[in-house]
């Protein structure tokens, strides 16, 4: 019988993801790993762009707004970690999108704590 070059997903041992196969090392060359580690960056950076959001919003005069930064970070951390999947482990997965979550709203508070600081002196 003739071996695949492929390898079979062991993490779970039932079901449809013991037959996925992923790729062995090299299979992609060095593309592969340089496009994950953009979407990663990227990704990151979007999500503390996103945090600042309120610095800029209130520099415009604008009253800041909540609903739409939330909506933005959440789909950008989940939709990273779906495209993020193929390469790591669902607990790598899970642990990126929670960190991003955690940035995210670390930024985001305190971006807004700056902006009521700023707005109740005026």
């Amino acid at each position: 019988m003739a071996q695949s070059s492929r390898r079979k997903d062991t993490a779970f041992g039932f079901g449809h993801q013991a037959d996925r196969c992923i790729p062995s090392e090299g299979e992609h060359g060095p593309i592969r790993p340089l496009f994950d580690g953009a979407m990663l960056g990227f990704s990151w950076l979007l999500v503390m762009a996103i945090g600042l959001l309120l610095l800029a919003e209130a520099s415009l005069n604008r009253p800041p707004s909540i609903t739409m930064p939330t909506a933005i970070a959440f789909f950008v951390a989940v939709g990273s970690g779906i495209l993020l999947r193929r390469r790591h482990s669902w607990v790598g997965v899970v642990l990126h999108i929670y960190g991003q979550i955690a940035i995210w709203l670390s930024l985001f508070v305190m971006s807004l704590a700056i902006v009521l600081a700023l707005l109740g002196h005026k």
